[in-house]
């Protein structure tokens, strides 16, 4: 599949993306496996997967269940980082990416096969990633990212992935417990 001319979004440098994680590993990790949507699998890359606000990083890793322990947020951290630098995103949200066979069903679809395939390409193309829908947001408002690289977890020396996680902040909580009805659960 050429991707010649495919529909590119530029994540801006100075932009924020977001990322849950549990704080005990490492903030970035690029998966490779093939149990991510994108993993561009067999070839040494892998893909990380962020959003472009905190919620859809929240969503992105509560997905469906509706009632969390207190523990499971407290267990968790949030890293907002701007990369510094801009990044060219395959855009599958876009109108004009359906010109080249692609569909909401590779964003949301509940095989990844054809998404890792797309991936592959992506990246074979010189896309960083790719821009998606936020599969678990009803409305389709919330966008994921997929960055791409070496598989695994980058040296902590590398400065082109700062580690700067923080706590989930209860704002965040409150506006998952509004938007999507999520209900945090006190630690009896």
């Amino acid at each position: 599949m050429s991707l010649k001319g495919f529909p590119r979004r530029t994540l801006r440098g100075e932009r924020t993306i977001y990322r849950i994680h549990k704080s005990a590993r490492a903030s970035w990790w690029f998966s490779s496996a093939g149990d991510g949507r994108f993993d561009p699998v067999g070839t040494g890359t892998g893909a990380c997967y962020l959003a472009e606000g905190a919620l859809g990083a929240w969503v992105e890793v509560f997905r469906r269940r509706q009632l969390l322990p207190e523990v499971e947020i407290a267990e968790r951290s949030l890293l907002a980082v701007a990369l510094k630098r801009d990044l060219r995103l395959a855009d599958i949200t876009a109108r004009r990416a359906l010109s080249f066979g692609v569909t909401a069903s590779l964003g949301a679809g509940e095989q990844f096969d054809e998404s890792q395939r797309f991936a592959v390409h992506a990246l074979e193309a010189g896309f960083d990633g790719v821009r998606y829908f936020v599969r678990h947001d009803p409305a389709q408002k919330l966008y994921g990212v997929a960055l791409f690289a070496q598989a695994g977890i980058p040296d902590p020396a590398d400065r082109q992935w700062p580690a700067v996680s923080g706590a989930i902040p209860d704002a965040l909580v409150r506006d998952a417990e509004r938007v999507f009805g999520y209900r945090v659960l006190p630690t009896p």
